[in-house]
């Protein structure tokens, strides 16, 4: 009887250990920095990618998926960011950032880009099972002018469906940025 206890107990504990070193080898590969939100691959962590351009978060930003690639080829996506988000937060993100300057209450009055908007998030190394945002949607470019160096922000985000030209509410959200060189 005894044996059997020392048996048992000694295969728990080697169980234990391998499970724990598995864990440490491989278990926390897809998040760097230790942040949950950052997919695999990633290379700068979010908040200093958005400080390059100057861009933050909308206030209630949920479900947050980003990737961002330092090393990037000049004109490919260098930060993505997914996330979800009130009519309202983005109505005063957009504003307050001066991407969207007048006429926040219609986003289809030929300014922008109409429909299917955004990058596929596979092909940019998303994870967390980011949507494709499909019409009705808005994709607004935003040249931006940081330290001399041109940098395109790009928001794809949903509209509501009764052809109102308003955002949705909740919106899922693609920010996308190229040429942004956010790291010094």
């Amino acid at each position: 009887m005894r044996r059997a206890r020392w048996a048992v107990g000694g295969t728990a504990v080697v169980g234990v250990l391998l499970v724990g070193g598995w864990w440490i080898a491989y278990g926390d590969q897809g998040h760097p920095f230790g942040d949950g939100r950052a997919c695999a691959g990633s290379d700068v962590p979010l908040q200093q990618a958005l400080d390059g351009v100057r861009l933050g978060l909308p206030e209630g930003a949920e479900d947050v998926h980003y990737v961002t690639h330092a090393t990037a080829p000049e004109g490919d996506v260098r930060v993505a960011v997914a996330f979800r988000s009130t009519r309202r937060a983005m109505q005063t993100y957009l504003s307050e950032n001066r991407i969207v300057t007048k006429g926040l209450d219609t986003l289809d009055d030929g300014r922008f880009e109409n429909g299917d908007v955004g990058a596929e998030p596979k092909t940019l190394g998303m994870c967390g099972g980011v949507k494709v945002i499909l019409g009705p949607a808005v994709g607004i470019e935003k040249k931006v002018d940081v330290g001399g160096a041109a940098e395109y922000v790009d928001i794809a985000m949903q509209l509501s469906d009764d052809l109102s030209g308003s955002i949705r509410t909740p919106t899922d959200v693609l920010i996308t940025v190229r040429n942004a060189p956010f790291w010094g």
